[in-house]
């Protein structure tokens, strides 16, 4: 049977329910305390992003000390359960491609934790297991990141401070640019590395330094930058740009720092509002129902007559998160519209398909071939299926898994019916997938996935075997 059903086929056959009998028996027999090994590895991935999807989320500054201690404390535990979760998977996993993923995500968990060279033992992990797929790609490309920026952090760091003394004793327009830019390549070397707090520190010591420098609305404007499309933090961002027009307001960057608050504070309270409309046409009796441990339906969840305006309210806050390019915030929203109005079938639907799109658009391709899935499995009949089928291939095609991709097109192409925007493309992909250049049997896409040559008969998938 193909893999990819799509939910198209909704027949159960006998083999089918005998595997779900067995399944039952054999959960029942284990009992309680074997539950956990028969998770399946990619739901227990999943609980693993989700814990570190709320890591993610918690915005660690806040103007009280206490409560920042708080929210520093309960993402260190967030981010510890996702690595506790990542790391039973890679035990029970231990050579295939969630055990790639598990070592992807821990390294990103170290990197956020300003840990290189644990960061960099997970990555080197990744490549032994497979040299050349998409993960081990990403490790080596994660791992010159680390070692590349890391030098240039100690060389320029040297560099600013040698010619600062330098200039600061005896000074000169040639040593004020060397220190002003080996100072604002140390910012930009942290940003790189991710390490946040050590970029905006930098910036603010370049401003502070060498505020006659060319460069200076640069360091400024980019510590904004930094809080509000990378932390999410407006609070934090607000007096960072409002600063770039106080202190250089005859520059480029101060009239798009104005531009920037003003449209930001008008998404900000137009979000604001649709949150609280959101509320007030919550049905308080279901609510309560709930809190007592009473199942209730999601048509239940709101005031009767208000369920259409409601979803047009999550729509337009998840649309205005993404005008922030805030897309955790968006998919949250388009994730709470899909499960508490699933009853808003076309709507549920459609969300769906926005969660798949907004990870693709941001590079989670895993993460996103599962929100495909999960169209196709609640929402069959959507009028989103034809291209969310192409978009989970190309997914597919992105990860390197080309055996994969070529069945996705190959569904695509099936279920489209006239000149579609991707019909072309797909048939062009099928056909390039099923050339075999060298005639040693195997076609494009399997030696593509397996890392060996189409156009050599003594390179192909089977010369291990």
């Amino acid at each position: 049977m193909n893999r990819f059903t799509y939910g198209f086929d909704l027949r159960i056959g006998r083999a089918y329910l005998l595997v779900v009998a067995f399944a039952f028996l054999a959960v029942t027999t284990i009992g309680c305390t074997g539950l956990s090994s028969v998770v399946p590895l990619g739901a227990k991935l999943q609980n693993a992003d989700s814990a570190f999807d709320q890591a993610e989320a918690i915005t660690v500054r806040d103007d009280d000390p206490e409560k920042m201690e708080q929210n520093r404390a309960q993402q260190r535990d967030l981010y510890d359960k996702a690595m506790s979760l990542y790391t039973e998977v890679i035990e029970r996993d231990t050579k295939g491609k969630y055990a790639q993923r598990a070592h992807y995500q821990i390294a990103k968990i170290y990197k956020r934790r300003y840990d290189w060279d644990k960061a960099v033992e997970h990555y080197q992990e990744i490549v032994a297991l497979d040299p050349t797929g998409y993960y081990a790609n990403e490790a080596k490309s994660g791992t010159a990141n680390i070692r590349k920026n890391r030098d240039v952090i100690k060389a320029k760091r040297a560099e600013y401070q040698n010619y600062k003394a330098i200039y600061d004793s005896s000074p000169t327009d040639e040593t004020f640019n060397i220190a002003a830019d080996a100072l604002y390549e140390v910012g930009r070397a942290y940003e790189s590395l991710e390490n946040y707090t050590e970029a905006i520190r930098n910036f603010e010591r370049m401003v502070e330094e060498f505020s006659e420098h060319s460069k200076a609305a640069q360091a400024q404007f980019q510590i904004g930058n930094i809080y509000f499309y990378t932390l999410h933090d407006y609070k934090g961002g607000w007096p960072a740009y409002v600063a770039v027009a106080e202190k250089f307001p005859d520059s480029y960057e101060a009239s798009q720092a104005g531009t920037l608050l003003k449209q930001t504070a008008e998404v900000l309270t137009e979000i604001s509002f649709l949150k609280d409309e959101i509320d007030k046409f919550r049905n308080k009796k279901a609510v309560e129902y709930q809190k007592t441990g009473r199942k209730i339906t999601p048509a239940d969840m709101w005031v009767m007559g208000y369920s259409d305006q409601v979803v047009q309210n999550f729509q337009q806050i998840a649309g205005n998160w993404e005008k922030l390019r805030n897309y955790p915030l968006a998919i949250d929203a388009y994730q709470t519209l899909a499960r508490d109005l699933s009853h808003k079938k076309f709507a549920a639907a459609d969300a769906l398909f926005r969660i798949g799109s907004l990870y693709q658009q941001n590079g989670d391709y895993e993460r996103a071939i599962q929100a495909y899935q999960n169209l196709f499995e609640n929402a069959p009949e959507s009028v989103w299926r034809n291209e969310a089928v192409y978009q989970q291939a190309v997914c597919y095609r992105s990860i390197r898994e080309f055996g994969s991709a070529y069945e996705g097109f190959k569904a695509y192409m099936s279920i489209t019916k006239g000149d579609t925007p991707y019909l072309r493309e797909a048939e062009q992909i099928v056909r390039q997938y099923e050339l075999d250049q060298d005639e040693d049997g195997y076609l494009f896409y399997q030696e593509q996935e397996a890392g060996t040559s189409d156009q050599d008969a003594s390179s192909h998938p089977g010369m291990g075997s």
